[in-house]
């Protein structure tokens, strides 16, 4: 006898997607003159880090950080799988790896003592 779920079922609903954090990796590229080069990757999940060793995968980007940390979503909605590589980096050559999901900027209301 089939079972009514009624206006609760979730059978019409789509599965949630599991989103994997993206990270921005700074490469040091060399100097040219007394100026740094550095190389952006974007990690499609988290860097994993060992033996002085670091394993990533995801595709160089030339853009500049400021865009990418403002921009990465459409940066990787708008990239052909072809690109995605998986790459091991010497950890020397590691400048930073930074979170492109985490904002630690809050907006704040305050609260005055005695008022809720």
């Amino acid at each position: 006898m089939p079972v009514d779920l009624g206006s609760n079922s979730l059978l019409g609903m789509q599965a949630p997607s599991l989103r994997k954090p993206a990270y921005l990796i700074t490469l040091e590229g060399g100097t040219t003159g007394k100026a740094r080069n550095f190389q952006r990757f974007i990690s499609l999940d988290k860097p994993r880090a060992e033996n002085g060793i670091v394993e990533v995968k995801g595709f160089f980007t030339d853009k500049e950080e400021d865009e990418i940390v403002k921009t990465f979503t459409d940066i990787l909605a708008n990239s052909p799988k072809e690109f995605q590589l998986e790459m091991i980096f010497p950890l020397q050559r590691v400048h930073s790896i930074r979170s492109l999901v985490f904002n630690a900027v809050k907006n704040v209301t305050p609260v005055q003592p005695g008022k809720a």
